[in-house]
């Protein structure tokens, strides 16, 4: 437990993932940025965090922020694609089309990114 709270492991990593789908959603919905590669981007500048620690030596700091770095990328994915998935689920869109009125090309926060 004494090793999770200090900055070796970085942010948690589904916190860290959730920022990312966050701020790459906003982004891809607002400024049509490819969401792969903004996720990605994003992910790997949360991953930066792991160089605050100078007790660490460079190349086990550098190992960590590759790898956190792919394990925020994975958890941005899986909660985008948990999103897209509740967002489309077929009874939704069925009860919507009997209430509301289809709007014109709206974009959706949770969109895929591959």
């Amino acid at each position: 437990m004494d090793e999770f709270l200090r900055s070796k492991p970085m942010l948690t990593p589904g916190m860290a993932g959730g920022a990312t789908t966050m701020i790459t959603g906003t982004l891809v919905s607002q400024f049509g940025l490819p969401g792969d590669t903004t996720g990605l981007v994003v992910s790997f500048v949360l991953g930066l965090l792991v160089w605050a620690d100078k007790t660490v030596p460079f190349l086990q700091r550098m190992l960590y922020y590759i790898i956190n770095s792919i394990i925020i990328y994975a958890v941005a994915v899986g909660l985008n694609q948990a999103g897209v998935a509740i967002t489309k689920s077929k009874a939704q869109v069925e009860y919507e089309s009997r209430w509301v009125q289809p709007a014109s090309e709206e974009k959706s926060f949770f969109q895929p990114w591959f």
